[in-house]
């Protein structure tokens, strides 16, 4: 069985700022818990962890990390700390596209 790796990002308060700081590590409530203080001290605006296994690609045959689909978001609440929510996304594009579409009958689905 191949280990997970979480791959996290701090995004800036303001789009120019892009990232501040990212990583990559093996021990999800760890990078949470390290993470947390950037929040409370309003480094950032919000963190993104994605869960992603390690493969090897076949076009350059280096090490890739592909998305399982399970990610969580930190932000600040309003009572000094931090919150975590928890998400599933399709990490297959084609089912990503038909579920946009099924939400909004105006797009355009591929």
């Amino acid at each position: 069985m191949l280990s997970r790796v979480y791959l996290w990002d701090l995004v800036g308060h303001d789009t120019s700022e892009g990232s501040l700081c990212s990583g990559l590590g093996d021990d999800l409530a760890a990078i949470m818990r390290n993470v947390e203080p950037l929040l409370v001290k309003r480094v950032g605006f919000a963190v993104r962890i994605v869960e992603a296994e390690p493969r090897l690609s076949v076009l350059h045959l280096g090490a890739i990390h592909v998305p399982t689909g399970r990610e969580w978001l930190g932000r600040r609440d309003i009572h000094g700390g931090a919150y975590w929510e928890a998400s599933c996304r399709p990490v297959d594009p084609s089912v990503a596209y038909r579920l946009a579409a099924s939400k909004d009958p105006g797009a355009v689905a591929g």
